[in-house]
């Protein structure tokens, strides 16, 4: 396997502040953009610990550690004499990577780190990532933006958080059936003229995408504005609802 640069890891290796938030839709190629960035960090810098976490190791056993040995496989340093259970790799300068599961309550906490990335961020509660990264110099966080989470309301605002957002077009090297099945979310789901034909798959085209935040599946309403004058414009009549509400109150 050959590593090429995508336009992606160009862009998170750009970023500068303490905290990295990268969102980002399917095939944007974010993960191993990252995995890339901290074996180059681990192999290049001697001492640095280095975790990454996940809601769960099961997962990551097909998913982040996967790509993390074709990283190592590719850049031609796997030496499994140092690879420990399947979940820590030590460097020969010292540095090491450790995969951490967040099945287990207590896991994660206490820990000082160099770097901290917390994969898939969107599945785990603010509290867990408070903990895991409260003593970390680095933090980095992935996911993808099915809806508004903790990291839009604590993160994004905070003076040392770079957020970035991307997006399959960001990776070059994208396989052209993937690229032809997120096309094909736009396609099911939007009219040639650009209007909604299907909610579901309008709302998968913007997610997976286009990278941007979606709307919670199975919500009752969906909000489009207009500008005044054409409100009072309407032939209204007085209509009385009542919504028990799934997601909305």
């Amino acid at each position: 396997m050959i590593l090429q640069q995508t336009t992606a890891l160009r862009k998170i290796a750009s970023l500068k502040k303490r905290i990295w938030c990268v969102q980002g839709g399917q095939g944007a190629g974010k993960t191993f953009a990252i995995l890339m960035l901290l074996v180059n960090h681990a192999s290049g810098q001697p001492g640095k610990e280095i975790f990454v976490a996940s809601d769960e190791l099961s997962k990551m056993r097909i998913t982040v550690l996967k790509d993390f040995l074709k990283v190592m496989m590719a850049f031609g340093i796997f030496d499994r004499s140092r690879w420990t259970d399947g979940v820590l790799y030590r460097f020969a300068n010292g540095s090491f990577i450790r995969f951490i599961g967040l099945d287990k309550e207590d896991i994660g906490k206490g820990l000082r780190s160099d770097i901290m990335f917390v994969n898939e961020a969107n599945k785990i509660k603010f509290d867990t990532y408070r903990e895991l990264t409260s003593r970390a110099k680095r933090v980095i966080i992935d996911f993808n933006p099915n809806k508004k989470f903790w990291a839009h309301q604590e993160l994004v605002i905070r003076d040392d958080c770079s957020f970035l957002k991307l997006t399959y077009k960001d990776n070059e090297y994208l396989g052209v059936e993937e690229r032809n099945e997120i096309l094909r979310y736009k396609e099911r789901g939007y009219a040639p003229d650009g209007q909604v034909i299907n909610q579901y798959w309008a709302n998968m085209w913007r997610v997976y995408g286009e990278g941007e935040t979606g709307q919670v599946e199975g919500r009752i309403y969906t909000w489009q504005s207009i500008p005044t004058d054409k409100y009072i414009a309407l032939d209204k009549q007085e209509v009385i609802g009542n919504d028990w509400g799934k997601v909305d109150p």
